[in-house]
């Protein structure tokens, strides 16, 4: 999962450092500039609002959008995508596209589109400019076997429009602009944001090395499947901590070290987490802030966004008391057409015991075939408290089953 994040993360930030360097009169390049001034709105709905369900895949909020008139395609629902990203997919292969010329983002072309037309429920926009991701230049998918999302939209709807997201119901409502909010009362805690480069900030709370508490500028990023995400280098005053395990991931630089251990302090707002799960992203660079607040954390509360106000509330659902959970399988493991594959073997655990291997496909988990529909829910079972999960597994060599045992990766 956090392979997706950094490089949606990276995509979007070298695009935006392209586009101010490219700084021609081209339409498109103009528009993306401005996020997406150009671009057309209506609201179709009879109503001052309305709700679109979302499900849950990978960890990322997928939402149904129609784009230039095809079939509704699963776009990701990511506060910290400052343009709309589209990949080539089997979903997005007959989609006509208006290409008004290449990008080149770290030896990877990427086509710049205009008058696109993109229905997300009741709103339509259009004369809207988005980015293009061929297939062979995605380094997020490297086949379509593995591409279960068809992109990524965020800022040319939380720009447009106030939306709240409503984790416990599994819903996006969105609302117009002079609309009041359903959010403003008595269990609500509203937070400053404040919106750079297209992506929304807010003030979290660490304690540094001296135990004291501190506010730090994280990004709100509803695309980022896990807790918190920091860079420990980009302040001199806090220490990651020294028991963590590591995880690898590729991106446009080439292959990245993460670090995963939990924290024991995070504030936000009004609330207060103690040993939080956190990676340490030491390939993340951000002028504004150290991190992100991912929708791990962020599902813990219903929220909702207010561009116009510069404003983000949130209200505790039914998650708030969840504990933050870490991997205990020693597996990584990522959506493919055919179950799950597996990307990383954690070395010494029982999981290379078993004799998993990098790209062996995961069928099974307790009896259950896993689908794009289950794949969250069983894929979560390699963090439950359960002292082994039944799994079984296909590799050139045949189909394997057997008990993986669940281990404490990082003490609490």
């Amino acid at each position: 999962m956090t392979k997706h994040v950094i490089l949606l993360i990276k995509l979007i930030a070298v695009l935006s450092v392209v586009l101010v360097i490219v700084g021609c009169s081209a339409k498109g390049i103009i528009n993306l500039q401005s996020g997406n001034a150009l671009a057309s709105q209506k609201w179709l709905s009879k109503e001052q609002s309305f709700k679109l369900p979302f499900v849950w895949h990978d960890g990322h909020i997928i939402i149904e959008v129609d784009v230039n008139d095809t079939e509704s395609l699963r776009l990701a629902f990511d506060s910290a995508a400052s343009a709309t990203v589209i990949f080539e997919t089997p979903r997005t292969q007959t989609l006509q596209l208006d290409v008004e010329r290449q990008l080149e983002v770290q030896s990877s072309q990427v086509n710049v589109v205009n008058n696109g037309i993109i229905r997300v429920g009741d709103i339509e926009l259009s004369e809207l400019t988005f980015i293009h991701v061929p297939i062979e230049k995605n380094p997020l998918f490297h086949d379509y076997d593995t591409a279960y999302f068809d992109g990524a939209i965020g800022y040319d709807l939380l720009n447009h429009f106030n939306v709240s997201v409503l984790y416990a119901e599994q819903s996006l409502q969105f609302h117009k602009k002079s609309a009041k909010s359903e959010f403003n009362h008595e269990n609500s805690t509203t937070l400053p944001l404040s919106v750079h480069g297209r992506i929304p900030y807010v003030n979290a709370r660490l304690k540094d090395n001296d135990g004291v508490e501190a506010g730090y500028a994280f990004i709100i990023d509803t695309g980022a499947p896990d807790y918190v995400y920091l860079n420990e280098k980009l302040t001199d005053k806090l220490e990651f901590p020294n028991d963590y395990f590591e995880t690898h991931t590729q991106n446009f630089d080439g292959k990245q070290v993460v670090e995963t251990s939990r924290i024991d302090f995070f504030g936000l707002g009004d609330s207060e987490f103690e040993n939080v799960a956190a990676h340490n992203l030491l390939s993340f660079e951000d002028p504004y802030g150290i991190g992100l607040i991912g929708s791990g954390l962020l599902r813990k509360f219903n929220v909702h966004f207010n561009y116009q106000d510069e404003s983000i509330t949130l209200v505790k659902n039914k998650f708030f008391s969840h504990k933050t959970d870490i991997d205990r399988s020693g597996l990584v493991m990522e959506p493919h057409r055919l179950g799950g594959v597996i990307k990383q073997v954690a070395k010494n655990s029982h999981a290379a015991e078993l004799g998993f291997t990098e790209q062996a496909i995961v069928k099974e988990i307790n009896g259950k075939a896993i689908t794009e529909d289950n794949f969250d829910e069983l894929r979560r079972l390699f963090r439950s408290d359960a002292q082994s999960v039944n799994v079984c597994w296909q590799t050139n060599g045949g189909t394997k089953c057997g008990d993986l045992k669940l281990e404490d990766r990082i003490a609490l």
